[in-house]
Formats: C-alpha cells, sequence, structure tokens
C-alpha cells in the first residue's frame, strides 16, 4: 500500500445502406456544410488556439469534455464545449493554468523541496503522474498536473519540510515505487469513464493484466480476442521500436495485489458486457 499522508470486435450485422436522397432539381445557392456536433481532439485545438498536447492534457485532467465517436478510443470536443471556452472571459490563460504539466524537477521547484523530497514523495505514492514519455536517453520523464501539486502542498505542508516520515523513508530505501502503479491506476481510470460499453471496459482493465493472467480470467478465446482488439492505447509512446522495453514493464500490473484489484474489476465490467452483448463463438 502506498504511503499515507500524516493529514478485434466480432462482426456485427451492419444496417442497411439508405438510399440517396435525390438532387434538388435546382438549386438557387450551394448549401452550406453543416457545423459538426463535436470536432476531433486536434482540430479542436486549432480552433481554440491551443497545441494539441495542451488540449490533450486538459482532457486527461477533466477540464474539456470528449465525447465517443465511432472509433473505439476515438474521441471528439462538443461544439458546445469549444464554445464555452471560447466565451470564457479568462481563455486561454485560466485553462492553460487548470492542465499545465510538469516534471519532476519542475514539481520540486514548485513545492519549494529539493529533488530528492520530490522523488520520495513520488515514489511513496503521495503524488499520482499523469502519463510519461522518454527523453532521447530513454530515461522515464514523469508529468504531473501542477494544480494538483499545489493542493497537496496545502493539504499536506508538513510534508514538504523536516525529517519525512519514517514508513515513507523506509519504503523507498526498500526500492518502492508507486509511479507506475499510480499512472496506471489513473489511465485505467479516465478509459474506464470514457468506455462506450462493458466490452471496451473490460478491455481498459485487461490491458494491464499479463497475458497468463488474462487468459486464467478470461477462458473463452472469441472473448480473449475481442478484448485484445479493443485494447486501447495506455502510454503516448508507440508501442514496438528501439524504446518500448522501457515502457513494456510500466503497463503490467505484476504486483500480487494490484493485480488483484483488475481482476476484480474486470470481473464486474465482464459481468455487464455479458449481459448486454454477449460474444459469439468463433
Amino acid at each position: 500500500m502506498p504511503v499515507r499522508e500524516t493529514t478485434g470486435r466480432p462482426a456485427t450485422c451492419s444496417a442497411p445502406s439508405m438510399p440517396s436522397a435525390p438532387a434538388a432539381a435546382h438549386s438557387s445557392a450551394p448549401a452550406s456544410a453543416p457545423v459538426p456536433a463535436a470536432v476531433p481532439v486536434r482540430a479542436a485545438a486549432k480552433e481554440l488556439g491551443l497545441r494539441p498536447r495542451e488540449v490533450t492534457d486538459a482532457v486527461r485532467l477533466d477540464h474539456i469534455p470528449t465525447v465517443a465517436t465511432g472509433v473505439p478510443w476515438r474521441r471528439s470536443v462538443p461544439r458546445a464545449a469549444l464554445d464555452r471556452l471560447l466565451a470564457d472571459q479568462g481563455f486561454p490563460e485560466l485553462l492553460r493554468g487548470r492542465a499545465l504539466m510538469v516534471n519532476a524537477t519542475e514539481g520540486a521547484e514548485l513545492l519549494g523541496v529539493a529533488p530528492s523530497r520530490f522523488a520520495r514523495l513520488a515514489r511513496g505514492g503521495l503524488l499520482a503522474p499523469v502519463d510519461f514519455h522518454l527523453n532521447r536517453h530513454r530515461v522515464v520523464v514523469w508529468r504531473y498536473a501542477a494544480a494538483e501539486l499545489r493542493e497537496f502542498a496545502v493539504r499536506s505542508g508538513e510534508l514538504l519540510t523536516g525529517p519525512a516520515p519514517e514508513e515513507l523513508r523506509r519504503a523507498v530505501r526498500d526500492g518502492a515505487d508507486w509511479r507506475p502503479r499510480r499512472w496506471r491506476r489513473r489511465r485505467t481510470d479516465l478509459l474506464s469513464r470514457q468506455a462506450r460499453d462493458g466490452w471496451e471496459r473490460a478491455a481498459a482493465l485487461a490491458a494491464v493484466l499479463e497475458p497468463p493472467v488474462l487468459a486464467a480470467d478470461v477462458p473463452d478465446a472469441a472473448e480473449r480476442a475481442l478484448l485484445l482488439w479493443l485494447r486501447p492505447p495506455l502510454p503516448g509512446v508507440p508501442p514496438g521500436g528501439s524504446r518500448w522495453d522501457v515502457v513494456a514493464p510500466l503497463l503490467t500490473a505484476t504486483d500480487p495485489e494490484e493485480a488483484r484489484w483488475y481482476r476484480a474489476e474486470l470481473s464486474a465490467a465482464l459481468k455487464e458486457a455479458r449481459a448486454g452483448a454477449p460474444v459469439a463463438a468463433g
């Protein structure tokens, strides 16, 4: 437990195609294209005058709502949300401030602590990273929400000065590192909220389990194939390539306690999925 603070989906029958509406015989002016109800994240960033990374960060922190599209795990930003943001008097500075992300060095500066103390707090599970990337030296760089760090400073300021609690020092001394675990939980929570149905939710939970564990919990081959096909993109780093050997271990819940939690959640999600749309045997 973390140190406590002292305070391929099977084919479905597609609907028959509808006949095209007859073109108007005479039109005085070309019809204007309808305004889409939602736009892709990259297009939303362009409309908002923000970088795509800024919009992605705001989405991950629930500051910009998104809706599902017809493609698994591809999200769009509702037009109404864009209009509200653009109408906000403090836009874009307020949104940028709420969605600001910092690395460990910047986070330590923000909290006014030494990098070593920040690392202990993060490794001990007291700070939850939002995502990560690899630098040019193939080192994992964790990113944190600046607003959450400020909240932590207010809530647990006693952990920022003086000797660290013995429990925290002992855990880190023994090699504890809760950063991957806290990130996995955060990422799968977001994906579970974004899932369109029980199968997608189950796929988000199954994505962090080791293959033998998944095979034991989902013995039906057709169901496992569906979960693998629906597997969401966990990291921002594409699979494969020379860096994947660094990234892959961060994606899997190998600790028995953590794996038990995901297995229990997966069991509940599968029950919901099977009740709503059982998978036909291959």
